[in-house]
């Protein structure tokens, strides 16, 4: 399949849409900022699309299911303000206040 039939069987962009959103970021990815733009993302339940990521950053919210709960949780748990519950007997757990 070429990459136009592919754009708007899947997204419903042409190439230059696709184009338009790489320019609109800079020609990098929306997360990392970083990286070339070059995995288009969506939402899986509206099939709208996001923006343009980097095959990482891409790979990363479909891993984290893209749940942005969990994607909070991945940042919190980053940033060392992770939820630590306390092991007080084989199997029972104390969870913070």
């Amino acid at each position: 399949m070429a990459p136009t039939q592919h754009l708007w069987r899947k997204y419903g962009l042409t190439e230059a849409e696709r184009d338009e959103l790489i320019a609109a970021q800079g020609g990098v990815c929306c997360i990392c900022l970083s990286a070339p733009a070059t995995h288009v993302d969506h939402c899986h339940k509206t099939g709208r699309v996001r923006g343009v990521l980097c095959f990482n950053c891409n790979s990363g919210l479909g891993l984290l299911r893209d749940d942005p709960t969990t994607a909070n949780r991945a940042a919190d748990y980053l940033e060392g303000n992770a939820w630590k519950p306390t092991l007080v007997a084989p199997g029972v757990y104390r969870l913070p206040s």
